[in-house]
């Protein structure tokens, strides 16, 4: 392919696919007696916004750490002590959190997972700033400028973002990109690193939109189409990138389109109608996307009576990391947990292994590419390669 070698830079921050042990919190086998009975508990916290508009997904992140702290204390617990969660809700401003991380303090937890709301989980882990805290849904950005020593984001960076977008462009080897937004911080920024990416990659960027708050976008459909791109990505934050594509393919556009994260699956899919059809969305994986969580998505509607949010999964996949420095430290003391998250050993979650860079970043992030095959979003491609 063109350009390998420049795709090859993009990929580094991908890595293997690992599915042995991914199911690490499943039962234990009856064989022998099964696992012994615990003795003891050792607490974990549990932040999400259990009121007002977050309510639905905060239940879903407590309800998949829920059914991790059960399949763990029916495998005979941690340290041989049963896992018990405390939940506190952190509603999603900086005084709530901070409020949810006094009281799971209060409660002497070895650890907490959670952090739906950006603001409520960089508060939190300012107040609880020795305990280790697993941010299982917040971007991961304005944590890890925060430079707490306590945080680990379970959500790639922008940045990692804007490389898994250029990197799937260089499989569809375009000639000319288009990069659009609106005059919103979170495109602009996106935008910028796409850009950037894209000619570092020796692409050609034919041009970029990025001023306007609200573009007009048959305007833009139709300069578009006079630009000559065949690959455009769409990085705005104001309305979904569904409206879009629609008014590129009402232009007569026929090249590829790419939404970024922002566009979520629901909002994209009504706005763009027909016209979403092989349409690309780089989004954090979710449990509908990953045939790996499949049987784990079964098990969960089974329990729960509703198919599982990808706040589930990763508060799921949290809090077994937690348990898993745990068992490594062979002690609950928060400080020994805290030292043994950055090597966790043979740790997987349904994306691959789970490893932290020196700034607590994910070594290996999240991001996917969904494809929109009869009107609904299906997994394109894990971007983590063998």
């Amino acid at each position: 392919m063109r350009r390998r070698g420049a795709v090859r830079v993009v990929a580094l921050g991908v890595t293997a696919l690992v599915v042995s042990g991914l199911l690490a919190g499943c039962p234990a086998s009856d064989e022998g007696g099964g696992a012994p009975r615990p003795r003891g508990e050792i607490t974990f916290g549990v932040l999400a916004p259990l009121s007002g508009d977050m309510a639905e997904r905060g239940q879903d992140l407590v309800d998949g750490a829920q059914m991790a702290a059960a399949e763990i204390n029916d495998q005979g617990g941690v340290l041989g002590r049963q896992v018990r969660l405390a939940v506190e809700d952190g509603g999603c401003g900086p005084a709530t959190g901070e409020q949810a991380a006094t009281r799971l303090a209060a409660k002497n937890v070895v650890g907490m997972v959670g952090g739906l709301c950006e603001d409520a989980a960089v508060a939190a882990a300012k107040t609880a700033q020795a305990t280790p805290f697993m941010v299982s849904s917040a971007p991961a950005d304005r944590l890890l400028e925060a430079g707490l020593p306590s945080v680990f984001p379970m959500e790639g960076t922008v940045y990692q973002e804007a490389l898994a977008a250029v990197h799937w462009m260089g499989y569809r080897s375009p000639q000319q990109v288009a990069v659009l937004g609106d005059g919103s911080p979170a495109s602009q920024r996106l935008s910028g690193l796409v850009t950037d990416r894209v000619k570092a990659d020796g692409l050609k960027v034919s041009m970029r939109s990025a001023a306007a708050k609200d573009p007009d976008l048959a305007e833009l459909g139709s300069t578009v189409t006079s630009s000559k791109a065949d690959f455009v990505y769409w990085t705005g934050t104001a309305q979904p990138g569904g409206r879009l594509v629609s008014a590129l393919r009402q232009a007569g556009y026929t090249g590829y389109f790419m939404a970024s994260a922002e566009s979520d699956s629901p909002d994209f899919l009504q706005a763009a109608g027909g016209a979403a059809e092989d349409a690309y969305l780089t989004t954090a994986a979710g449990p509908q996307l990953l045939p790996a969580a499949a049987e784990w998505a079964a098990r969960f509607k089974d329990r729960y009576r509703r198919d599982p949010g990808r706040d589930a999964m990763q508060a799921y996949d949290a809090l077994r990391a937690l348990v898993q420095a745990v068992r490594q430290a062979g002690d609950t003391d928060p400080s020994k947990v805290l030292d043994n998250l950055p090597r966790l050993e043979d740790f997987t979650t349904f994306t691959g292994t789970l490893r932290f860079a020196a700034d607590h970043s994910l070594m290996y992030d999240n991001y996917v590419i969904a494809q929109v095959k009869g009107g609904k979003f299906t997994l394109a491609s894990k971007l983590r390669t063998d």
